[in-house]
């Protein structure tokens, strides 16, 4: 189809660029599709994960829960990655790209500590992956948070599928992100305590797990010093535990249940010890 004959079939627009949303491609991206262009498939990936640097430290954590489709197939899955003894990553996406991802980034950066003799730096971590992923141009389904503890501070990235990748203070990802983000954005100041940092990231991970059905179950947290690391879990918050026992008493009275045939059958009973035949 000519240029011409894109620009007849699609409506006019008239775009304001300023403001908090920008639409200005959506003329682009409706002139593609028309000549063809195939529109790249949203998917959603069912997963809160939730980071926070505070002063000297870190605190990360993440969901239990894991969907396939609407369905839960896992109420334990375990989504916070140990990369190094000070180097985590939590992840969003696909579970098994995730695990395969997260243990290849683990040998890797254990080869390099026992070559060199010296502690990985996040930076690392956050190269290899980023390079990675790139090469597979998003069709590795996993988003990381990588965060730790290296001689140079604490540190916290985001690495897309695509190999996108940005430094934050505090971040979300996942489904259950747009809640979190709320609460992160709201109570997040520098300088904090590890007491507060630790409190704010299970907030926004709660607030997360009670925003998105593909969230839940339990959360866990990884809290990252320069001298020591800390791993906490499962927490189950209030409103994800069962109000009633799982095994319920299914009893009923004699002649609650009522009768509606009776039949008789006689039968010869014939012991033998012959075993001949």
């Amino acid at each position: 189809m000519a240029t011409t004959d894109v620009k007849n079939t699609v409506p006019h627009m008239d775009m304001d660029r300023g403001g908090a949303f920008d639409f200005s491609n959506c003329i682009r991206n409706q002139a593609m599709c028309k000549m063809g262009a195939k529109a790249p498939r949203l998917t959603s990936t069912g997963t809160t994960i939730v980071a926070v640097a505070y002063k000297g430290g870190l605190v990360m954590g993440a969901d239990s829960r894991a969907t396939a489709g609407n369905i839960i197939a896992d109420k334990h899955c375990e989504k916070v990655h140990k990369l190094t003894e000070s180097i985590y990553a939590c992840g969003a996406g696909t579970a098994a790209d995730l695990d395969q991802v997260t243990k290849m980034l683990s040998g890797n950066l254990r080869l390099l500590e026992l070559n060199t003799g010296r502690k990985a730096r996040v930076i690392t971590a956050l190269r290899q992956a980023k390079q990675h992923l790139f090469n597979y141009q998003g069709y590795i389904g996993a988003y990381l948070l990588i965060g730790g503890v290296d001689p140079t501070g604490p540190h916290l990235y985001m690495c897309s599928a695509n190999g996108t990748t940005m430094a934050f203070p505090f971040t979300a990802q996942g489904s259950g992100s747009y809640a979190a983000i709320t609460i992160l954005e709201r109570d997040f100041k520098t300088d904090m305590t590890k007491e507060e940092a630790e409190k704010l990231v299970q907030r926004a991970l709660e607030a997360g797990m009670h925003g998105d059905n593909a969230s839940g179950n339990s959360l866990n947290l990884v809290i990252i010093e320069p001298n020591e690391t800390v791993f906490k879990g499962p927490i189950v918050p209030e409103f994800c535990k069962r109000p009633e026992p799982n095994d319920l008493s299914y009893k009923f009275q004699t002649g609650a249940t009522k009768v509606l045939k009776h039949k008789t059958y006689k039968y010869d009973v014939v012991e033998s010890m012959d075993i001949s035949h």
